[in-house]
């Protein structure tokens, strides 16, 4: 083999195949150029092969994408930073870190978002996001107690969830939102073929006292909503 056909057989070289033709080594043992092409060939592939490796997203990361996108979709902020800085977004990875960072500056160092002064608020702001369709999930409901356990450190309060047997509901899944600017809790629920959102929130939301146990029903822009407060949480849910 002379340089000209090695140089053809490593252009055509499947890199799979980890067994060298033994006239291609006898050509390298003589030939330094072409056993430097060769490595230069050898160290590129596996650089391409490493930046195209999947890696598993860290635990939460999806969670705390959702509450930023949530959140920046509503200010409007991430696309006009990005449209005047001219920022190429080359992966998935920066985009998730971009967000993060935007939305934990926005959370330290903007004023604290307003609360909701009366019940008819939080109806209005739940049935808006619930004729969004965003029916996003970032756990199903097999998965609810791990994924429980992640949305309590996420917002700092215990979520309990209600008793959906007595709602007539059933539990399809759920994930972090923003409700409003409130940082909630989202799920998933269905009752009798219909799909509809239940948001949970802490009291430190409200303006006003509420007392557990009572009920606020409403009829908004053709949708059913209940708001309760229960176990010191605000749930409001919108069929």
């Amino acid at each position: 083999m002379d340089c000209k056909n090695f140089h053809h057989w490593l252009t055509a070289r499947d890199i799979h195949d980890c067994v060298l033709p033994r006239d291609a080594v006898s050509h390298m043992a003589g030939c330094h150029e072409c056993e430097q092409l060769f490595k230069k060939d050898s160290d590129l592939e596996l650089e391409i092969a490493r930046a195209f490796t999947l890696e598993e997203m860290p635990q939460g990361l999806s969670d705390l994408v959702d509450v930023s996108l949530d959140h920046e979709s509503k200010n409007q902020f991430l696309p006009v930073y990005l449209k005047k800085t001219g920022i190429a977004l080359a992966s998935t990875s920066i985009l998730a870190g971009i967000l993060i960072l935007v939305f934990t500056f926005t959370q330290y160092f903007s004023p604290p978002p307003p609360l909701f002064n009366d019940l008819n608020q939080i109806s209005h702001q739940a049935v808006s996001d619930h004729l969004q369709g965003n029916r996003h999930m970032t756990f199903n409901a097999r998965e609810t107690e791990n994924a429980l356990a992640r949305i309590t450190r996420e917002l700092g309060f215990k979520v309990l969830l209600p008793d959906f047997n007595a709602l007539g509901c059933v539990l399809l899944g759920g994930r972090l939102c923003v409700l409003g600017d409130c940082r909630a809790a989202y799920f998933v629920v269905e009752k009798e073929g219909k799909t509809g959102s239940l948001f949970i929130m802490n009291t430190d939301h409200l303006a006003f006292e509420m007392t557990d146990g009572s009920r606020f029903l409403t009829s908004i822009k053709g949708c059913d909503t209940q708001i309760w407060k229960d176990h010191g949480q605000i749930y409001a849910m919108v069929f």
